[in-house]
């Protein structure tokens, strides 16, 4: 699973990375994905009103979003299909939570269970303060739809620990269902650094980070 809760500032400053709480170091060519029979190329209508289309990218993946509780932070929704079968596409995505990767430095499980898990992350981020948050992700079926919900529960967790920055929300889902003789996946996303990190120096790179977090899960479950 892969989701953007804290920010590094490494390489480009500030807002240069989103970072991801369930990294995946996965290297995705687009040429390659676009040409992979893991993702139909094609768009995906997005008719709910409230979501406001972004873009559609040249390999099919549709981006829209929607105002947060923050003004200046939105919620984001990434649309694509895939022609792996959708119990295949979860089990990927859920296993990708078991294995803690940079930027974070330390990862607690504090229930680790076959459909529910919930850990505490320390992540290492430059210029600003470090971030920590606990997560916890849930694993469900609801008719044809397979969900796998995740958002920050700061009261599971520990206290907050000296020199880290609680951040204050992260929340999203994974949602897989059968379309045709694939797969329609849907992965949703909004999160806020915490601390004094205004929305405009990360609202790009959370957005684009998130889109290859979609791209690296769709190359990933093919494996």
């Amino acid at each position: 699973m892969i989701v953007r809760p804290a920010y590094s500032c490494s390489q480009r400053g500030v807002g240069r990375r989103y970072s991801s709480l369930l990294r995946h170091s996965l290297a995705v060519c687009l040429a390659l994905l676009a040409a992979s029979p893991i993702l139909t190329v094609g768009t995906i209508a997005s008719a709910d009103p409230e979501w406001q289309s972004v873009r559609s990218t040249s390999d099919g993946i549709v981006v829209s979003r929607r105002p947060g509780r923050t003004s200046g932070f939105y919620e984001l929704r990434f649309e694509a299909r895939s022609l792996l079968p959708p119990d295949r596409f979860e089990a990927s995505v859920w296993e990708s939570f078991q294995v803690a990767r940079p930027p974070v430095r330390r990862r607690d499980f504090l229930v680790r269970q076959p459909d529910e898990i919930v850990f505490h992350d320390q992540i290492k981020v430059a210029v600003v303060s470090d971030r920590e948050y606990t997560m916890r992700i849930v694993r469900e079926r609801q008719g044809e739809v397979l969900r796998l919900s995740f958002g920050t529960r700061p009261e599971l967790g520990p206290p907050p620990a000296d020199g880290y920055v609680t951040i204050p929300i992260v929340r999203g889902t994974w949602e897989f269902h059968q379309e045709g003789s694939g797969t329609a996946v849907v992965y949703t996303l909004y999160s806020e650094p915490g601390g004094s990190v205004p929305a405009f120096l990360v609202r790009a790179a959370q957005q684009d980070e998130a889109l290859e977090d979609v791209r690296h899960a769709l190359k990933d479950a093919s494996r």
